[in-house]
This record gives C-alpha cells, structure tokens and sequence, in this order.
C-alpha cells in the first residue's frame, strides 16, 4: 500500500468521528479559568487532526483540594466546561445517545461528562443526583485512592487493600444503575470489581486501563476481570500510559498489542479506545509535584507518537499494519463505544 492509499484509508476510517472515553479536560480548563479559551486555542486543532468525534471529559478533584473542596472545585470544572463549549460551535455537552447523533450530524464534536472517583460526593449519595442533571453520565468509584465508597487499584502487583465497596459504595453502584449513568471499574481495587460486578446487571465499562499480562500493576486489569468485562457485553477502553514498565518497550507496537490480547479473550466488540492523554497535564505541574505524583503513584512512561489526540492516525495506521480489516477498526475507533451509548444513554 503506497503512503497515499494509506492516508486515504486512515481518512476514510476517522471520518465518523474517533470515540476516547477518558481525557481529564475539565481538570486543566479548571486549571485556566483565569485564561479561558484553551478548548478552542490549545485543544481544538488536536481534535480536529486526530478526527475526534466523542469524549469522555472526566472530572477529577487532586489530592491538593482533597476533602474541603472537593465538591466546589467538580461543580467549577463542570462550570468551566459549559462555558467554554458556550463560547464555540464545535463542541456540544451530550446527555443522551440521541443529543450525541446529532451533535455528530452537525459536525460537532460530542462530550460525555464521566468522574473519575466520587470524592465530590463526599457520602452524600443525593449529591449524584445534582451531578446527572448537570451531565454526569459515567461514574468511575475511584482513583487510585480510597474514598467514601471504596479503594483503587494501587500501582504494583500486589497490595491494593482486600476490602470491597463501602455501604456507600454499594449505594452509588444501586442509584447510578436506577439513574442511567454507566458505571466504570477503571482504578477500582480488584475486590471492588468484582463486587460491583455482582452488584449491577446492564453493560459494564472500563474507561482507560491496559492489561496486566504486559503491566502487572493492580491499577490495570487481569484476563480474569476482562472477561468479566466481555461477559456482561461491556467495553475495555485501552489506556496509552500504562502499556509497559520499560521505557524502551511503551510504543504504539505495544499498545496495540493490548488492544489484540483483549480482543483475543474476550472479541472485537468489546474493545474500544480510553487514551488518557495526560503528558501535557503532567508537564505542567511544577517538578516538586511531579515528583511527588511520582513517588505515590508510579513513573508514567509516555509513548513518543501517541502522546494526544493528533496522534491518533499513528495507530489507526498500526492497526492497520496489523492487518485488522476495516470494520474492525471501525469498531475498536468508535463502534464498540456507540454501542454503549445506544444501550445505556
């Protein structure tokens, strides 16, 4: 295939729109709040390279806000988010699968508001009421942390704490099931997956994770708990930071290599893209933070070509070079994900 039918190709398969259902977006306009426009200025093109059609925008709290303002700073970077997608005609806060169809069908790029970690609920489960009306449409129970409703997987291969989910826990799995809201197991610890698991019975997700079988860490998931995924008619988002804990070894090759170990336990329609671009957020922070960051949770080893979502032509071409048929890819770039939507929202 010369370069130019491979470019007409990768055209052809990111013309609908890619689907990332992880990307910390509120967290960094939060961040500029006193500099607004960074959806339109910084990331825009980004997503206009890469053909993004659906994110997930997850809202997060760090540790530094932790617990006082957890809840005040959530509400703001929600508050952000709309007035930013206020200030442009490209982008549309989505609540449900139709408001996502013809946000595409106008060419705009569609935003799932997710949360990673329910720290600004505090234990208040009417709380998750407030954040549904205002969006919220896919709830992760954690980071890496522990919180009011359980624990997270930590980063290494064993440690993570052996209880499950907090009564409270059990509560917000019960309301987001009752209110429509997609749960996703990314970072839970793996008692608390497994719980959730029995506790709920609609599609379950994981947003961004790799596999443990090419990085034992606790905060990635086991074959075990991918089939779980693939049993409940879920989808596995793969992550672009976690693929390896060597350096040398965290490339596209690599990434793709989770992407074909998942569908290899569980098929193609159950895999699906949560790239968890962050090198940006992290070059950012000032070097004591990082090193902190680094210190609690684990040295993040960034993929050169796979670094945001401009990137993602690199491994549509991998996929490519794989010899994944086109309907395949379609699937693992957006359909797997529209799937979801179509089912849950």
């Amino acid at each position: 295939m010369s370069s130019s039918q491979l470019e007409t190709r990768i055209d052809q398969l990111h013309g609908p729109g890619i689907v990332d259902m992880h990307f910390d977006l509120p967290l960094d306009l939060y961040e500029k709040r006193n500099h607004p426009g960074a959806l339109v200025s910084h990331y825009l093109p980004e997503f206009e390279t890469g053909n993004i059609g659906v994110m997930g925008a997850a809202l997060y709290v760090e540790d530094r806000y932790l617990p006082e303002m957890g809840l005040r700073v959530a509400l703001n970077e929600i508050s952000r988010l709309y007035a930013e997608v206020d200030d442009t005609d490209r982008f549309a806060i989505c609540k449900t699968n139709d408001e996502i169809k013809r946000a595409r069908h106008a060419n705009k790029i569609a935003l799932i508001i997710t949360m990673e970690g329910v720290e600004p609920l505090g234990d208040d489960l009417h709380l998750l009421r407030v954040f549904y009306e205002l969006g919220l449409r896919m709830v992760g129970l954690t980071h890496a942390r522990r919180n009011a409703a359980g624990a997270g997987g930590i980063f290494s291969a064993s440690g993570s704490p052996r209880d499950g989910l907090t009564s409270f826990g059990r509560d917000v799995v019960e309301e987001c099931e009752r209110l429509g809201i997609i749960i996703d197991l990314a970072h839970i610890n793996p008692k608390g997956f497994e719980e959730i698991v029995q506790l709920t019975k609609k599609p379950l997700v994981v947003s961004h994770t790799n596999a443990r079988k090419f990085y034992d860490v606790e905060r990635n998931i086991s074959d075990e708990q991918i089939k779980m995924i693939g049993a409940r008619g879920g989808v596995v988002g793969v992550n672009a930071i976690l693929v390896s804990p060597d350096s040398k070894d965290s490339t596209i090759e690599r990434y793709v290599d989770h992407i074909e170990h998942v569908v290899g336990l569980i098929g193609i329609v159950v895999v699906g893209i949560g790239f968890d671009f962050c090198e940006y957020l992290f070059q950012q922070l000032p070097e004591s933070v990082r090193k902190e960051l680094q210190q609690k949770l684990i040295t993040p080893h960034f993929i050169l070509d796979l670094t945001n979502h401009s990137h993602s032509r690199n491994l549509t071409s991998k996929l490519i070079d794989r010899g994944l048929s086109d309907a395949d890819i379609e699937k693992i770039l957006r359909g797997n994900w529209l799937r979801i939507f179509e089912q849950m929202l």
